[in-house]
C-alpha cells in the first residue's frame, strides 16, 4: 500500500529535556508501538542476513555473535551482509570457528577478515574478533550458549559479566550498546531462552536517536547514552517491550517516518 506521513510528530516543548512522563509524549509512544504490533509501519524487513543455520545450532549462535563485537560506527546491513559472503566461501568460513580461527597467523585471520569487508578497520577488528574467539574457546569451549548458561540465561546477570566481571574477555562486546546489541539479536534469531528480556535495553544506534528526537523526547544534539537512559524510564512507564520497541523506532526512522496509507492517524 502506499504511506503516508505519519502525525505522530514532534512534541511542541518548550524545555530542551523533555519530560518523560508527559503524557502526550507517552500516548505518542503507545500509538507507534500499537501501529507497528499492527503491521502498519512499512519500511525494511530485517537486514541481519544469515545462511539460515538452525536456531539451536552451536554454529548459528558463533555466526550471531561473532560479528556484534565489530558492529561499531559502520552500516550494520552491510556489516551483515560481509558476515554472509565471508560465512558462505569455503576459504573464509573458518573464521566463525574458534578452534580454527585461533590457530591461523593474524595476517592469515585478517586477510580473511578483510576479504569482503567484515573487517574494515583491518587491526582493530582482527584483534577483536581473536581476542573474543579465544575467550569462548579457552573458557567455554568455544561455544557462546555457555556463556548465557553459565548465567542462568538471566539478562540482567549476563549484562553485568559482559560488562564489568569478564569484561577483558569480550572486547567491545561488553560496552553497553552492544552487550544489549548481542542479546536482542539472540533473542531473534536463536532459541536462546532468555529470561528477563525486558531488561535488554533499546540500542541506541542512528535511527533510534532520530526516531526519539522525532517523538520529542529528546532534543538535537542528544547523546546515545542518554538516549539509552530516557528509553529505559519510557518502557518502565509503558510496560512496551523493548525489543518490540526497538523495531518500530528503527522501521519508523528508515521509513522516513512514514506508515501504511491504512493506519488511522
Amino acid at each position: 500500500m502506499a504511506a503516508t506521513n505519519l502525525t505522530i510528530g514532534r512534541a511542541n516543548l518548550s524545555t530542551t529535556r523533555k519530560r518523560i512522563d508527559d503524557t502526550e509524549i507517552l500516548k505518542r509512544v503507545r500509538k507507534l508501538h500499537n501501529l507497528f504490533r499492527r503491521g502498519l509501519i512499512t519500511g525494511p524487513e530485517k537486514h541481519e542476513v544469515n545462511p539460515g543455520l538452525p536456531a539451536n545450532t552451536r554454529d548459528n549462535y558463533l555466526y550471531f555473535t561473532l560479528p556484534c563485537a565489530i558492529n561499531f560506527q559502520r552500516n550494520s546491513p552491510a556489516m551483515w551482509r560481509s558476515a554472509l559472503d565471508t560465512f558462505l566461501d569455503p576459504d573464509t568460513s573458518y573464521v566463525f570457528y574458534p578452534k580454527q580461527s585461533t590457530k591461523v597467523s593474524q595476517d592469515t585471520l585478517k586477510a580473511s577478515l578483510t576479504s569482503y569487508g567484515l573487517a574494515l578497520r583491518a587491526n582493530k577488528h582482527t584483534d577483536i574478533w581473536l581476542r573474543i574467539s579465544e575467550s569462548l574457546l579457552e573458557y567455554y569451549a568455544g561455544d557462546p550458549r555457555n556463556v548465557l548458561s553459565e548465567y542462568d540465561f538471566e539478562v540482567p546477570k549476563i549484562i553485568r559479566a559482559l560488562q564489568v566481571d569478564k569484561k577483558r574477555l569480550f572486547p567491545y562486546l561488553s560496552g553497553i550498546k552492544l552487550s544489549n546489541y548481542w542479546l536482542f539479536i539472540l533473542a531473534e534469531f536463536t532459541d536462546a531462552a532468555l529470561r528477563n528480556t525486558d531488561k535488554i535495553s533499546i540500542i541506541p544506534d542512528t535511527h533510534i536517536i532520530r526516531s526519539t528526537i522525532q517523538l520529542g523526547l529528546a532534543s538535537d544534539g542528544v547523546t546515545a547514552s542518554r538516549v539509552e537512559m530516557i528509553w529505559r524510564d519510557v518502557l518502565r512507564e509503558t510496560g512496551i517491550p523493548s525489543m518490540e520497541m526497538h523495531s518500530a523506532l528503527w522501521r519508523w526512522s528508515r521509513n522516513g517516518f512514514r506508515l501504511d496509507e491504512a493506519a488511522d492517524c
